[in-house]
């Protein structure tokens, strides 16, 4: 998350760098003195050594007083100018910038440039001023853009305009985060800058290319749109669940879901995926959780909508055709090699499974506050945890492992929510399920 932070990626990221330098010196100079001195008088004059009419107090002394009045004022001053200088050019907005539109929101992030491209990576020539203008929708929540190579950071509010600038000056690929908790997928929101040769750039900039590294054909409008407005961080095109339904195979499958409460299995059909987009909170999926999805109703339009319906109908396209391709009749050899296949996707791996099915969004692993308990040393802790409304401890033996993963509103740990973790026991296979227990246990 620190790519290029030691490269001066940016024309003022020395000034701001000089300035944290100067500040924390001082600053950790005056702790030294006051803890110093501090030592120094309780070892000199400790009562095993000094009588009480052996110290003297110093009254009225002129000289000390000017000392500590006008020695720390000349280290505030000298701050103050580094800190101020620095601050001054960042938030001095050059008035002959190239502008790109940012649209923050949960969880992805959305660059539109001024002849309508849009990407989910910023892309930007080196040595060019370049100003962002931030935006979230209006029933978003607080974002933060961050690029800490370049020293740049800014929050973005929904219904604010917000701006930052910077001015690149060295090539390369630079992260981009979010620096504000921003929900569930807070860990997820995450981009990359690219700083690119200026012909480079400009020969992007004029093609219909999504991205300079594309070699193929031009990506349909509703692959565009799936990435830009950010579907791409909470829907999986595999199969896979990360926080929501997958879209693989969903056009025309029937599915359960929650509507004002209510069971109920409706069609998943062109009126189904309209309703999900406009209205989220209509028909929640059984085991995911209600209130994640946005209202994406002011941000595409009625083409738009068709756009996103015919790609995710592709998407059940390509897997029934992967599904009726005729397969040939196994000879002996191939039989054994399907018995090894099978062996080897029994041994599924714990740690790719904890990253690719959304476990990482909302469980940390080094002890901190996620949306979720922490992973850390979780096996055979102790665990305070609700059950029907009644608290009581547990131990996170294995059996608390696996029903939390199938069951995780069983047992709520005290201080979470409950219906934020989906039930993956109707999604993990039960050798997934053991893998993650395995991999659980192992985290210390």
């Amino acid at each position: 998350m620190l790519s290029g932070f030691n490269k001066d990626a940016s024309t003022f990221a020395a000034d701001v760098d000089r300035a944290f330098w100067i500040t924390n010196g001082i600053s950790f100079a005056m702790f030294l003195l006051v803890v110093g001195l501090m030592g120094y008088f309780v070892f000199r004059y400790h009562h095993s050594r000094v009588k009480p009419e052996d110290i003297r107090n110093i009254k009225d002394h002129v000289g000390l007083e000017i000392a500590w009045t006008v020695i720390p004022t000349i280290l505030l001053f000298v701050i103050f100018y580094y800190g101020y200088t620095a601050f001054r050019e960042i938030r001095t907005l050059p008035k002959d910038a190239f502008v790109v539109e940012v649209l923050g929101k949960r969880w992805s992030w959305t660059f539109i440039y001024p002849n309508g491209k849009q990407t989910t990576e910023l892309y930007v020539p080196v040595g060019e001023n370049i100003r962002l203008r931030l935006h979230a929708p209006i029933n978003d929540v607080i974002h933060s853009f961050y690029v800490p190579a370049f020293r740049v950071k800014e929050d973005v509010v929904p219904g604010r305009e917000n701006h930052l600038w910077f001015n690149a000056t060295v090539l390369g690929r630079y992260d981009v985060e979010c620096s504000q908790y921003c929900g569930t997928g807070h860990s997820r929101m995450l981009s990359k800058v690219e700083v690119m040769d200026k012909a480079a750039f400009d020969a992007w900039y004029a093609s219909d290319k999504l991205s300079p590294h594309d070699k193929g054909a031009p990506k349909s409008e509703g692959e565009v749109l799936f990435q830009t407005l950010g579907c791409v961080a909470c829907h999986s095109l595999d199969g896979s669940i990360i926080v929501g339904p997958s879209f693989r195979g969903i056009f025309g499958k029937k599915v359960k879901v929650l509507t004002n409460g209510k069971p109920r299995e409706v069609l998943v059909d062109e009126t189904y995926i309209r309703d999900s987009v406009r209205t989220p909170a209509k028909d929640v999926v059984d085991g995911f959780p209600d209130g994640v999805m946005p209202n994406l109703s002011d941000q595409i339009n009625k083409e738009q909508m068709e756009a996103i319906i015919e790609f995710i109908k592709k998407q059940s396209e390509t897997n029934n055709k992967a599904v009726l391709q005729p397969v040939p009749k196994p000879t002996p050899v191939s039989i054994s090699v399907q018995k090894s296949k099978m062996q080897m996707a029994v041994a599924v791996d714990g740690a790719t499974l904890f990253k690719t099915k959304g476990c990482i969004a909302c469980h940390s692993l080094d002890g901190s506050k996620r949306v979720c308990p922490t992973l850390k040393g979780i096996y055979q802790s102790k665990q305070k945890v609700i059950t029907d409304g009644k608290l009581r401890e547990v131990v996170a033996d294995e059996a608390y492992l696996h029903n939390s993963i199938e069951n995780p509103n069983d047992d709520i740990v005290e201080g979470f929510k409950a219906n934020v973790m989906p039930p993956f026991g109707k999604m993990l296979s039960p050798q997934e399920i053991e893998a993650l227990v395995k991999y659980l246990k192992s985290v210390q």
